[in-house]
């Protein structure tokens, strides 16, 4: 394939020129295979819940409450109280894990680094040419953390902004994309698989950054993060 014609393919893969609507028949089963695990999952849900908390089968299996006015809207409330804020813990424990894997994968492959330089003003513009968001590239290097470069990755169901830093002999990668991609939670930082792991929001961003160094320097790490993004 010469330039031309890989010019022309990208240009139709942006424009969406290239897009097909699925069949009939295929979207009616997307339907039902999703309503199916979404049933499964409030049923597991519910055998979670204390049985003084326990709503009746009519309440979580239909939407019949829904017309009763005040009292449907308590519900759904009652509702929303103790199966959305568990589902939403459980998305943030498998957020971590994702990105372990992710940080593993790329520490064990050829492609740890896609762009490589200590110029944020290189890394920025690549990552804009390669993702539908701008994440935010800085550089640590007067606190100790030089930039050295960044990667596409897959976490929460889209791809990603890594960026890669360096203290001493360690990395440190930074999952960097958009709050809209992940359930709003506290800052948090824990120890997995022998990993630091941090994570936090900012300017409408999610952070993630992970990393074989002593939690002690991944905490600094992260403020001198959040010092530069919030200038």
């Amino acid at each position: 394939m010469d330039d031309n014609e890989t010019s022309t393919l990208g240009t139709r893969l942006r424009d969406g020129s290239l897009y097909e609507r699925a069949p009939v028949e295929l979207r009616a089963q997307v339907r039902a295979n999703l309503r199916a695990e979404s049933q499964a999952a409030l049923a597991r849900q519910r055998r979670m819940w204390p049985s003084w908390v326990r709503l009746p089968e009519w309440v979580t299996t239909g939407w019949s409450f829904v017309g009763g006015g005040a009292a449907g809207a308590a519900l759904c409330a009652f509702a929303f109280a103790f199966v959305v804020m568990p589902m939403s813990a459980e998305h943030s424990d498998l957020l971590m894990r994702d990105i372990v894997s992710s940080h593993v994968r790329a520490m064990m492959s050829d492609r740890a680094i896609d762009v490589e330089s200590s110029d944020r003003q290189t890394v920025k513009p690549w990552f804009s040419e390669h993702l539908d968001y701008a994440p935010p590239v800085v550089d640590t290097v007067s606190q100790g953390f030089p930039l050295v470069g960044g990667r596409l990755d897959y976490v929460a169901q889209r791809p990603v902004a890594v960026m890669i830093y360096k203290y001493l002999k360690h990395s440190i990668d930074l999952y960097v994309f958009p709050d809209s991609h992940d359930v709003k939670s506290a800052p948090q930082a824990k120890t997995e698989d022998g990993f630091s792991i941090a994570r936090w929001h900012q300017n409408g961003m999610t952070f993630c950054a992970i990393t074989d160094a002593s939690p002690v320097f991944l905490r600094e790490f992260e403020q001198a993060i959040q010092a530069e993004v919030g200038r």
